[in-house]
């Protein structure tokens, strides 16, 4: 009896209700198909998934080093391809009862390599632009903001090896009053104006203004570069907030209890 999707969500334990913005709005409706398409038509291994989605980030890093406004677009839609695989292989190991520690390792070794790259090539893109120097000091800084960002986590379950219940597990969204839900919906709009998402976003918005409507800005240069010198500061202050918040309260924020 074939799979339904159903089986496939059970088996590969993903609820609706997901951690991080993107999961919460959009991949669990995408991911879970894409995964039902994969166990019940194809042979394709987790491994294999995951190496795949690491061949489309680095087509997306190549495409953010481009100082042509439609690559830059295409590399963003390439860099979510790359963020739906990275959940499907997940999924797709536990449906198959696949999991194992190496290919845990591997996907997430995949994310930090092509997360960082992703910042940098943008400010190489950049300098290719305006040809100041500065500027690659700049993409290293919210590039090194990135790394410093997942250190913080990856620290704390370091720290907690062999403890139980280490993991920030999935929960359903608790019952809240209108004006409650409002709120968290504007904690929400916060979370989502910030982080590698939001930056990739905004560098594509602004590589289409930089040649729809070109001048040249003070001090940036372009508007990609407005968008760089902008998040090179917010990314290290975050990961600096992070550590702060893990070492003072002792777990990883759980933003899926924003809603």
């Amino acid at each position: 009896m074939e799979l339904t999707l159903e089986d496939v969500k059970r088996g590969a334990k993903r609820e609706d209700f997901r951690a991080g913005v993107q999961m919460r709005i959009l991949m669990p409706r995408l991911s879970i198909r894409l995964t039902h398409w994969i166990v019940t038509r194809t042979q394709l291994r987790p491994n294999q998934i995951t190496l795949i989605s690491l061949c489309v980030g680095l087509t997306a890093v190549a495409a953010f080093c481009s100082t042509n406004a439609w690559i830059v677009v295409a590399g963003l839609l390439t860099f979510h391809l790359h963020f739906l695989l990275d959940y499907v292989d997940g999924e797709v190991a536990r449906c198959r009862n696949q999991t194992s520690v190496s290919g845990a390792y591997l996907d997430l070794i995949t994310d930090r390599v092509t997360f960082p790259l992703l910042v940098f090539a943008s400010g190489i893109a950049v300098f290719r632009q305006v040809g100041d120097p500065a500027v690659l000091v700049v993409g290293f800084a919210a590039t090194f903001g990135q790394l410093l960002d997942k250190e913080a986590c990856d620290c704390w379950y370091r720290a907690n090896s062999g403890a139980e219940d280490v993991e920030d597990r999935y929960v359903v969204a608790p019952d809240r009053s209108r004006a409650a839900r409002w709120r968290a919906w504007l904690r929400l709009a916060a979370v989502m104006s910030r982080g590698l998402t939001a930056f990739l976003t905004y560098t594509a918005i602004a590589a289409v203004a930089d040649t729809v409507f070109p001048r040249a800005l003070p001090g940036v240069g372009t508007y990609r570069g407005l968008v760089l010198w902008a998040f090179a500061p917010m990314s290290v202050l975050s990961a600096l907030a992070r550590i702060f918040y893990v070492y003072r309260r002792g777990a990883i924020p759980r933003r899926q209890q924003l809603l």
